[in-house]
């Protein structure tokens, strides 16, 4: 009954906060929002590139047209010189050059080879490596081509007799489960996961807090400290899982991330998430002594939790004190497993890992929480009865 009471108790004033209720049920939506249209074109395209031909043949044109046909590039010109290209280079007109060397044509006829210059922007590697994957898969094509070409006219063989001896070893690339590099399949879920975990910690973090600051605290000490941690953490925990599924279903039906996996083992894995993300809320929520002080440790906890939860950068390419600090922070055993859920279709018992350690946070966090807000709920109480004659007399 009195979870009950503390529950309503918070619906109520969250109610009556409309900035909290706008930033806890809408903030998210619009912030998945904006994440999903910016990577709407799902993988880097038009990236903006010159050409420096100096061998004017039909070899060279034919290399270029393969950049124009291509939709990862965007050939904006020619040039006369390099000097000119690392001007519009440094002005950030373009962001690759294709540079062909004078000698193209003499040197493939003679069986020397070849090369043909990439040049590429390395500040974004993004960019850098769209660059580099699309330009050796165009001139690899060229060269493969005129060494077929060769075989054919100088030994008058078949096309079909040319190519294995041109190219006696080939290769083939199969990528499973987001074969298009799509960035939107990439990025979004764990983004997702990000927001989630800010606002719900951010608020949870505040809810004791806000007590001590407005002096409501002192209508709590009618509850043990069981009842109020679970009767707050109750109501924002269905507001957040309300608010997450928006954000995901957002994610998944408008922005068109794949989804193969169970939803049961996808909801299964954001409760428990969220569960612990507000028990180191509520936490944080009794041990700091004003909600700025609250704000600011919540705010230091999400914001390097994505930039060291091995969702974008792999965790065994981290220092070994880099992949410590992941492993205590409970974002670092969600996103990744929310991803391979998504598009891999992985199982619940392939999840169970990393759930058990979310579940064993909570279970640490949680009755630490109470425990410590029945020492302060035991010294409210204590001064309500020294002050009661005091207010007598």
């Amino acid at each position: 009954m009195g979870i009950l009471k503390i529950a309503l108790r918070e619906i109520k004033y969250i109610i009556g906060n409309k900035r909290m209720m706008i930033v806890m049920c809408f903030i998210p939506l619009l912030y998945i929002t904006i994440f999903g249209v910016m990577y709407s074109y799902h993988a880097v395209k038009n990236i903006k590139t010159v050409v420096l031909d100096y061998n004017k043949t039909a070899s060279s044109r034919a290399i270029t047209q393969g950049f124009k046909d291509s939709e990862k590039f965007q050939v904006v010109g020619e040039v006369m010189n390099e000097a000119k290209m690392r001007s519009m280079m440094e002005n950030r007109e373009i962001t690759a050059g294709i540079v062909i060397p004078e000698d193209l044509d003499a040197k493939v006829k003679t069986g020397e080879g070849s090369t043909v210059l990439v040049v590429v922007n390395g500040t974004n590697m993004l960019f850098s490596n769209a660059v580099l994957s699309a330009a050796n898969e165009i001139v690899g094509t060229f060269s493969a081509g005129a060494s077929i070409k060769s075989l054919e006219n100088a030994n008058n063989l078949l096309p079909g007799k040319a190519v294995p001896a041109a190219i006696p070893i080939r290769y083939a690339l199969r990528v499973w489960y987001n074969p298009t590099f799509n960035y939107t399949n990439f990025l979004l879920l764990g983004l997702a996961g990000t927001v989630a975990q800010q606002i719900a910690l951010l608020y949870v973090a505040t809810a004791l807090t806000r007590e001590r600051e407005l002096g409501t605290i002192k209508e709590l000490t009618h509850y043990n400290a069981f009842e109020v941690v679970l009767g707050k953490l109750t109501v924002h925990f269905f507001i957040n899982m309300l608010s997450a599924n928006l954000v995901y279903y957002l994610c998944f039906n408008y922005f068109q991330v794949p989804f193969h996996g169970s939803i049961l083992t996808f909801e299964i894995l954001l409760a428990a998430f969220l569960l612990t993300i507000m028990s180191l809320g509520v936490l944080l929520s009794i041990i700091c002594k004003n909600e700025l002080e609250a704000t600011q440790i919540a705010m230091l906890i999400a914001v390097p939790s994505f930039l060291v939860s091995g969702f974008t950068w792999p965790l065994q390419a981290m220092p070994h004190s880099v992949q410590i600090l992941s492993s205590v922070l409970p974002l670092t055993y969600f996103v990744s497993e929310v991803r391979d859920v998504a598009l891999m279709g992985i199982n619940l018992n392939q999840v169970l890992p990393n759930l058990y350690t979310v579940l064993t946070m909570s279970a640490i966090f949680l009755p630490v929480a109470v425990l410590l807000f029945h020492r302060q709920l035991k010294k409210e109480t204590l001064q309500l009865v020294v002050e009661a004659p005091k207010n007598c007399l």
